[in-house]
């Protein structure tokens, strides 16, 4: 998995692409922890040209957005594939974290959840 990061005033973006490995899981928690620092109040997580995620990268994502939510800030995942949102279906992750179509509607979703 590569990772590529965008920042702007509000919001810290993480567009993960390829397949999740295993050994993802450092990757993904050092981006994350990344982005808890900058103090951006939104992370974006662009998932559109992600293939796969394990069971251990879902429960990374879980703790971040359950960290951030007890700052005031917010994580969103948007552009989910079909087979990430059939995995996140599937352990019920889709039930409890914030989940939008595009960008755009996740800086709506962020609007909202003030």
């Amino acid at each position: 998995m590569k990772v590529a990061v965008h920042e702007d005033l509000q919001s810290f973006v993480i567009k993960p692409f390829g397949n999740f490995e295993d050994g993802d899981c450092q990757m993904l928690q050092a981006v994350l922890e990344q982005g808890a620092k900058s103090l951006r109040q939104h992370i974006f997580i662009d998932l559109k040209d992600l293939h796969n995620i394990t069971t251990s990268g879902q429960r990374m994502l879980l703790a971040y957005s359950g960290q951030l939510a007890a700052l005031h800030r917010l994580l969103v995942l948007f552009s989910v594939n079909q087979q990430i949102m059939q995995a996140f279906e599937a352990s019920g992750l889709a039930k409890v974290i914030n989940i939008a179509a595009s960008l755009q509607e996740a800086k709506t979703l962020t609007l909202t959840r003030k």
